[in-house]
């Protein structure tokens, strides 16, 4: 790889997760706004182009009307307040377009020009897919808001929101084989096995915040430590059998997001801990800043449940877990993979 190669994958891999990143962000206040169903029909290509006259504003706004949201949530609602929730989904999908001629372009100029081997191309091929996948996820998902219920599976939304974090920390890991040059995967000591933990544990998470914004469980029990007047209210056992309320009930679901906040919470001190005793100084502070991340996210949870899920704030609670994302993939990387002697590039490295 040459220098010229080196800085233009850099650049480019650098603006696309920052738009899959702002894409996430779209993404969350699309669906704290109730937005995500007010496109009814997927239409990759003339999809792009949004209703420009009054007639044609009406014609989609018809179309709408034949759907479980409008008839047993939005029945009476104006056509100024269609247009209202459908920009948020139009501009959701219309980003995601731009994401894609983003990636696909620079990736053929690339290829074409003959700047990248096999591996190189296998690789960034990877991500280019993942991409393609989110994409198919997406209408998926609101898909299962346009038959009987006027919601989408949380299941489905978790899976959404999961591929996005999947594109942009495989995106991020690319970025590290380049800006990290000169390292080399080991098999990794105490510290690698006690941070990829915590990366399980972020994980599970995450899919769990994605439930609870399904179910719009940050709706009950706003208060804290306890929900209600009790640590686990009763409520959190009305469905038959532990695992369906783990899955379905957004009390029980919310109660599993608030535990796993502090178990995160003190996972984190004890991580940091052990790092301070192996690790270098590098290793140090990158999961120094994690547990700095761990605090920051978790108040920004707790506000966000004690004010009844704010958009602006709910917002930055998402974009807090991607960032601790970001910062638990760095680490890792750090933590199985150690300095060579010799050059180590996105091209030689294992994928």
């Amino acid at each position: 790889m040459t220098k010229t190669t080196d800085r233009f994958l850099t650049i480019w891999l650098i603006i696309i997760a920052l738009m899959v990143f702002m894409m996430v962000f779209i993404g969350g206040v699309t669906r704290l706004t109730d937005s995500g169903l007010s496109m009814v029909e997927w239409r990759p290509l003339m999809g792009t182009i949004p209703p420009l006259t009054e007639q044609d504003w009406t014609h989609t706004f018809n179309k709408y009307k034949a759907f479980p949201e409008y008839q047993k949530i939005n029945a009476g609602m104006s056509l100024s307040e269609f247009k209202q929730i459908f920009f948020w989904e139009y501009f959701h999908r219309l980003f995601g377009r731009l994401i894609g001629l983003a990636f696909f372009f620079p990736f053929l100029y690339l290829v074409i020009k003959r700047r990248l081997n096999t591996k190189q191309k296998v690789k960034i091929g990877i991500a280019f897919v993942l991409g393609g996948m989110q994409g198919l996820m997406g209408w998926y998902m609101v898909k299962s808001g346009l038959v009987d219920r006027p919601d989408v599976s949380h299941f489905r939304l978790a899976a959404h929101l999961s591929l996005a974090f999947l594109i942009i920390g495989y995106i991020y890991y690319l970025l590290l084989e380049i800006k990290l040059p000169g390292r080399k995967l080991y098999s990794s000591s105490k510290t690698g096995k006690i941070t990829l933990a915590f990366f399980f544990i972020l994980c599970f998470q995450i899919v769990y915040g994605a439930f609870v914004a399904g179910l719009d469980g940050g709706l009950t029990h706003n208060t804290f430590p306890k929900m209600g007047r009790s640590w686990l209210p009763s409520s959190a056992f009305i469905l038959d059998g532990f695992f369906e309320n783990a899955l379905e009930n957004k009390v029980m679901i919310q109660f599993i997001h608030r535990t796993t906040g502090w178990i995160l919470g003190l996972y984190g001190v004890y991580m940091w801990f052990v790092v301070t005793k192996e690790a270098d100084f590098v290793l140090k502070r990158s999961v120094q800043y994690i547990c700095i991340m761990i605090l920051v996210q978790f108040l920004l949870g707790v506000a966000t449940l004690l004010m009844y899920v704010p958009v602006w704030l709910a917002s930055m609670h998402q974009i807090g877990a991607m960032i601790l994302l970001l910062l638990t993939i760095k680490s890792l990387y750090l933590s199985y993979t150690k300095p060579v002697s010799q050059g180590f590039t996105l091209a030689n490295s294992a994928v």
